[in-house]
């Protein structure tokens, strides 16, 4: 019986950035998650890249148990030192940090590989040699980023525009959305899929796959079923970036302006007036990318905006596929941050 408490009073208070918790958080409490999380009992499932957590101990190690139904890259920050983390198969102990100076450190652990069908799971709550502390605090800033395979950062460590899709060189933590969301001290909710559109997907000439619209409800990102409450994230800012895939074939009727339109006013349904940005494709020029400006401007009002972060120049060379690279996409970022800063006074 004891057992059975334990288990449910994990469940009900554990404090994250994403799940509404309406207990106080006790001291073994410690972990606090961002992004889209599913919860199952005690366990915590998650696919969305830059999804993560994090948590603070006092003591030299720690450890946690993880699984994932394939193998995914996750990311592991120790007071600010970053190393890759590879988790595959079933629920296992995995070692965070070790021979650390006693003390007080903080942890965070992100995964950086796309959704895909892969799901990740937190089994447990960290294991430390020491004593757990309170959990971070939520930053006060929030964006959400909607996109396709650029805000999910495929190859973006790639280096070269003949290389195809790989884990190794695929990253979320170093998009221009992430770099945003760091600089500006906002948590970020990346909802990213690569090859999707508004309309259609990359290889696509008529609709087949799930579009955007509709991975962009669901909790864990190719179950149909799990959706997402909008009230456990509130965006003060929220970016879309769509339209490489729609207009892969370099030319789109007006089904992507009528997709955006639908995606917009579900984003616009769920968080009323908040401030959106409509960001264009790096990936697209020429005509195609006038045109897909030309569609996003029919879309504007006051808290509605059109920007241009730049697109991929040939002397900064590329990442896998031709994808925008960490320079590129550093260059956005820093675009971003203006504009949010000037528009939004950050």
């Amino acid at each position: 019986m004891a057992r059975i408490f334990n288990i449910l009073l994990l469940c009900i208070t554990l404090v994250c950035g994403s799940i509404a918790c309406t207990t106080s958080a006790a001291p073994t409490d410690a972990l606090r998650l961002i992004g889209r999380f599913e919860q199952q009992g005690a366990q915590h499932h998650s696919t969305w890249p830059g999804s993560a957590f994090e948590f603070n101990f006092a003591g030299s190690q720690a450890k946690i148990e993880l699984a994932s139904s394939a193998r995914v890259r996750f990311i592991v920050d120790v007071n600010g030192k970053q190393s890759d983390l590879w988790v595959d198969g079933a629920a296992k102990t995995y070692t965070l940090a070790e021979k650390l100076p006693q003390g007080k450190h903080h942890i965070r652990v992100t995964r950086v590989t796309e959704s895909f069908d892969i799901v990740s799971s937190i089994y447990s709550q960290p294991k430390v040699d020491g004593k757990l502390l309170p959990p971070p605090t939520t930053l006060d800033k929030k964006i959400l980023a909607i996109g396709d395979s650029i805000t999910a950062g495929y190859g973006i460590e790639g280096n070269s525009k003949e290389c195809g899709y790989s884990m190794e060189t695929s990253n979320q933590l170093a998009t221009y959305a992430a770099i945003a969301a760091r600089e500006l001290n906002a948590d970020i909710q990346a909802i990213a899929w690569s090859g999707i559109g508004a309309w259609r997907s990359y290889g696509e000439n008529t609709p087949v796959n799930p579009t955007i619209l509709d991975r962009y409800a669901r909790t864990l990102a190719n179950n149909p079923t799990s959706q997402w409450p909008p009230e456990n994230f509130q965006p003060d800012v929220i970016t879309i970036a769509i339209g490489t895939n729609d207009y892969w074939t370099g030319s789109v009727t007006n089904e992507y302006r009528l997709g955006m339109k639908k995606l917009v006013a579900k984003v616009r349904a769920d968080y009323p007036g908040k401030p959106l940005y409509l960001i264009v494709s790096p990936m697209l020029g020429g005509e195609a990318r006038q045109s897909q400006i030309s569609e996003m401007q029919t879309l504007q009002t006051p808290s509605i905006r059109v920007v241009d972060l730049g697109k991929i120049e040939a002397s900064d060379g590329y990442g896998c596929d031709y994808h925008p690279n960490s320079i590129t996409n550093k260059r956005m970022g820093e675009e971003l941050i203006r504009r949010i800063r000037k528009d939004l006074h950050w």
